[in-house]
């Protein structure tokens, strides 16, 4: 199948997928907006063609059972999906991630540590061939997005070439028992309900590589943030929670927008 066929493929499956997410969550996006989410796949394709057209196996799961924490010894087990691509006389293991490259590059010890767990399970225990791991940044830059929804053809280029999704960051066997330490030791602290929400001044700094800060990139995920004494800290200091509107940040349906608009002007 040369590339035309496949991007035709591409095409195919990319409206399968659209008809059967617009049938589960009811409702769809105008013809604009799903031909530009089109536009995206096929830009994630064709800079990501050679490691797509060789991999070796895809959605790879790795396992390691029968770990227990340091102290109590409560017993879980690590689990993980990869890309497992063979590229000549090299195999390089790869992790998908939905972030931006530039929060990946600001916090490179994180995945670092997750892609040695899967590394030393595929190589270590498992006795595979491994050269090198990767992160591939799923996400398309800002400028590209931009280039696409102009339709200009020479930034659309240009943008394309500066793009590089894929961060290696190698595999070091040395680093694996005390990684496996630190993700015993906050299995624990779950188990146990040790949770400890961080002071409020860690809320309102910036995520590394991000334009938010941690109450809108962590907390708003948080199912708890409304029973939190630092979310609540946080709020009352920020102007957003002001008498007149905290009460709608007390209820699990509310729209936190404002939160967004204060993530950006904290930015300038």
């Amino acid at each position: 199948m040369n590339q035309s066929e496949f991007e035709k493929k591409l095409r195919e499956m990319f409206e399968d997928n659209f008809r059967f997410l617009r049938e589960n969550a009811g409702h769809t996006i105008n013809d604009y907006m799903k031909e530009l989410a089109f536009k995206q796949v096929l830009c994630y394709y064709r800079k990501n063609k050679k490691i797509i057209e060789q991999i070796t196996r895809a959605e790879v799961k790795l396992s390691l059972p029968e770990q227990k924490t340091p102290k109590d010894k409560i017993p879980y087990t690590i689990e993980g999906i990869v890309d497992i691509v063979r590229e000549g006389e090299q195999t390089w293991l790869y992790d998908l991630k939905t972030h931006e490259p530039e929060r990946i590059k600001a916090e490179p010890q994180k995945y670092k540590e997750q892609l040695n767990i899967y590394a030393h399970i595929w190589k270590g225990l498992q006795k595979n061939k491994l050269d090198n791991t990767a992160v591939i940044a799923t996400p398309l830059p800002t400028t590209l997005k931009r280039a696409l929804e102009e339709g200009n053809e020479d930034r659309l280029q240009k943008e394309f070439d500066k793009w590089q999704p894929v961060i290696p960051f190698g595999y070091d066997e040395d680093e694996v028992a005390d990684m496996i330490e630190n993700f015993g030791n906050t299995v624990e602290h779950i188990e146990n309900s040790e949770f400890k929400p961080p002071e409020v001044s860690r809320l309102e700094t910036k995520m590394p590589g991000m334009k938010f800060n941690f109450a809108t990139h962590v907390c708003h995920n948080c199912d708890v943030r409304y029973s939190c004494s630092s979310f609540v800290g946080y709020m009352k200091k920020t102007r957003s929670a002001t008498k007149n509107n905290m009460l709608k940040y007390m209820t699990n349906s509310a729209e936190e927008n404002d939160e967004f608009i204060e993530g950006n002007l904290n930015e300038n």
